[in-house]
């Protein structure tokens, strides 16, 4: 039996789908897509006879959806161009999915952001209640000093 996992020949592969998939999108495709469409990932099985295809897109919140039915329905003319372009016995079926990690990494940002102006703003009374002990100590030790200076 082939070893059909060779680690390098799949990486190679699914690096050349996902330029020929984003180059067609950006040369001939004639359907406009909605929002920002970028293809961040392609993952393959050993055999290279199917390709999952990630896909993020930036915009209004039913973008993505839309999107991703316009290019499942438009994936024979993606795999026509693919299979002219990529030199393989066999031209991958290409199967479009929705790429939630870029999602998750801006609302994982928001989060961290908000956490980080909470805590500031925790901070921020703190700060002021003790500069303001600080200026009322110097004001006493300044009054004790006129009033011994005094005596």
């Amino acid at each position: 039996m082939k070893n059909v996992g060779d680690g390098r020949r799949v990486a190679k592969a699914e690096k050349e789908v996902q330029q020929l998939v984003a180059q067609f999108l950006i040369k001939g495709f004639k359907h406009p897509l909605p929002g920002l469409v970028t293809v961040s990932r392609v993952k393959m099985p050993g055999d290279l006879r199917s390709a999952r295809v990630f896909v993020s897109v930036l915009g209004e919140p039913g973008d993505r959806d839309l999107a991703l039915e316009i290019l499942q329905d438009n994936a024979k003319d993606i795999q026509t161009y693919v299979s002219k372009n990529l030199p393989m016995r066999y031209c991958p079926v290409l199967h479009f999915h929705a790429d939630e990690s870029t999602e998750h990494m801006l609302k994982m940002d928001r989060i961290l952001r908000d956490l980080e102006a909470e805590r500031l703003a925790k901070e921020s009374p703190a700060l002021e209640s003790s500069e303001d002990e600080d200026l009322a100590e110097e004001s006493d030790e300044e009054s004790d000093s006129d009033s011994s200076s005094k005596e």
